[in-house]
C-alpha cells in the first residue's frame, strides 16, 4: 500500500473521528433501550465507553500530525437511529463496528508513525472484540 502523507491521514482521522462520535451518541441512546446496570445495559455501557475513549485519541492523533480535528458527526447517526428493535439495532452498530475495524486494517499498512499505527491497530482490536459482545448480546434477545 502507499505511504498516507498528512493529508490522506489527516483525512482518515476525521472519517474515523466522525464515525466514532456517531456511534458514542447511538449507543447512548440504544442504553435506553435496557434496564440501567442490567448485564446487557453494562455490556453497551463498555462500548459506548470504547467509542467516546477513541475519540479522544483520535483527536490526539490529528493534534500529533497538525491536522483540525473535525466537528461533524459520521451520518451512521442518523441510520442506526431509525432502526427499530433491540436485535436489529446491534445487528446494525455491529456493521459500524466491523466498518471501522475494517477501514482502519486497509489503512495500517500505508501509515509510517509507529505510535499513530499502534493506537489505530488497539482501536481495530477493540471494534473486534466490541462486535463479538455485541453479537452474543444480540443473540440473547427475543426481538
Amino acid at each position: 500500500m502507499t505511504r498516507l502523507d498528512r493529508t490522506a491521514l489527516g483525512a482518515l482521522l476525521n472519517e474515523l473521528l466522525e464515525s466514532e462520535r456517531a456511534g458514542a451518541r447511538v449507543l447512548l441512546e440504544f442504553l435506553e433501550d435496557y434496564p440501567r446496570n442490567s448485564p446487557s445495559w453494562d455490556a453497551l455501557r463498555e462500548v459506548q465507553q470504547d467509542e467516546a475513549h477513541n475519540c479522544v485519541l483520535l483527536g490526539q492523533l490529528l493534534e500529533r500530525c497538525g491536522v483540525e480535528a473535525s466537528a461533524a458527526t459520521g451520518e451512521f447517526l442518523r441510520k442506526a437511529l431509525a432502526v427499530q428493535g433491540r436485535r436489529a439495532r446491534l445487528e446494525f452498530l455491529n456493521r459500524g463496528q466491523a466498518w471501522v475495524a475494517r477501514k482502519i486494517e486497509a489503512a495500517l499498512p500505508g501509515i509510517e508513525d509507529a505510535e499513530t499505527a499502534h493506537v489505530l491497530a488497539e482501536m481495530r482490536d477493540a471494534h473486534r472484540r466490541n462486535v463479538d459482545a455485541c453479537s452474543a448480546l444480540a443473540r440473547s434477545l427475543e426481538d
